[in-house]
């Protein structure tokens, strides 16, 4: 049996591109309710796009008649931003049976709010940096003293690490607090902890995690605090647990990230954050061995067993340079080893998909007289 999945994007963000792969392989047909010109529209496991306005302000009412007009057995939500928009129609009939979480409970703030989450964390048990939510610059002064600089602050709304900034003394704090500040000063300001930074790809089935795959974050881009463009993968007997508690804390359902840090002297896994939506490494199960497919096929056909996958240990230490991202941080920084490495992680049974990838090398990445050199030759 094909399930018909629904898959909603509204920006253009790199990792949700190889995403359909992932459906396929779970016997989906895939439709894509998008704006034009994204990548992901490019996959051909695509089955059909139907296009939208561009951003993810257009997307609910459109969303709306289309689950209207067609069932589908599954809906996915690709990015934080077009999630956040659908979120201010909680409550409403139309969202019943397919938002990741009860919409009409306090769990949309639990997955979309930094400073709710970590509220509902700590109130859990779960293992997280000291953390406080403060309004004014004073009260965020006080509060750094108290932890002891350095320390984060965070946006209560945000993602791929926007919205968040490493604050190393006191000097610094006043600027990074205007340029955080959305108007009404409040902040969450976090601990910050020197260990590997590090994220678990995961399956939920209504808060229970099916399976996952975890990586310590080798190399961000373009920013430190950006998403990750060389992982390494990695396994800890903390992490199912606290994925476990993740889940009974939201009552998830589909597929999430969950950020963390992992003090190596003490031995310990510190939760940090969840990201609401499907983060940009499934494809790379292959070396986990948890087979993402074949557990969500499961989930939708109704034969899912109970327990769990847990991530094989024979790939600890295996370090993937991503594709695209470490080849646009290669091109941009003129970095060769880096250019040779991403290649292996290239999506080559996706060749327009590669195609488009390789395309905003020449748009967005190349030096600009490169950049104007190729549209001269291209012009003639």
């Amino acid at each position: 049996m094909e399930f018909d999945i629904l898959l909603v994007v509204g920006i253009d963000a790199v990792g949700i591109a190889r995403f359909p792969r992932i459906l396929h392989d779970a016997g989906c047909r895939v439709t894509l309710l998008a704006p034009p010109g994204l990548a992901v529209a490019r996959s051909r496991y695509v089955s059909r796009h139907v296009a939208t306005a561009a951003g993810p302000e257009a997307l609910p009412r459109q969303l709306q008649t289309l689950l209207a007009e067609r069932h589908f057995h599954h809906v996915i939500v690709g990015d934080e931003p077009t999630l956040t928009v659908i979120a201010r129609h909680r409550g409403e009939a139309w969202l019943d049976g397919w938002f990741p979480v009860d919409h009409r409970s306090d769990a949309v703030e639990v997955i979309l709010s930094k400073s709710v989450f970590q509220r509902a964390a700590d109130a859990a048990g779960l293992t997280t940096p000291k953390s406080e939510v403060r309004t004014g610059l004073a009260g965020l002064e006080a509060a750094a003293r108290a932890m002891g600089y350095p320390v984060m602050l965070k946006r209560s709304h945000g993602c791929s690490g926007s919205g968040v900034r490493k604050v190393a003394g006191e000097a610094e704090l006043g600027a990074v607090f205007e340029l955080l500040n959305e108007g009404n000063g409040t902040l969450l300001i976090q601990q910050f902890l020197d260990g590997r930074v590090g994220s678990s790809d995961v399956l939920f089935d209504r808060g229970v995690p099916v399976c996952w795959q975890s990586w310590y974050s080798r190399q961000c881009w373009p920013t430190p605090l950006a998403s990750s463009c060389v992982r390494e993968a990695m396994v800890h007997r903390e992490i199912g647990p606290m994925l476990a508690g993740v889940g009974a804390l939201s009552g998830f359902h589909g597929f999430a990230g969950v950020d963390w840090v992992h003090d190596t002297e003490r031995d310990r896994i510190y939760l940090i954050e969840f990201n609401p939506r499907p983060t940009p490494t499934y494809h790379l199960d292959v070396l986990s061995g948890v087979r993402f497919a074949d557990s969500f096929h499961a989930i939708l056909a109704g034969t899912r067993s109970a327990g769990c996958r847990e991530p094989s240990a024979a790939a600890c230490g295996r370090v993937v340079y991503l594709f695209p991202q470490s080849l646009y941080r290669a091109i941009a920084e003129c970095d060769l080893d880096s250019l040779w490495r991403c290649w292996s992680d290239a999506p080559w049974s996706d060749p327009v998909l590669m195609a488009a990838h390789l395309r905003r090398v020449l748009t967005h990445f190349l030096p600009v007289r490169w950049r104007q050199a190729v549209k001269r030759l291209l012009g003639r």
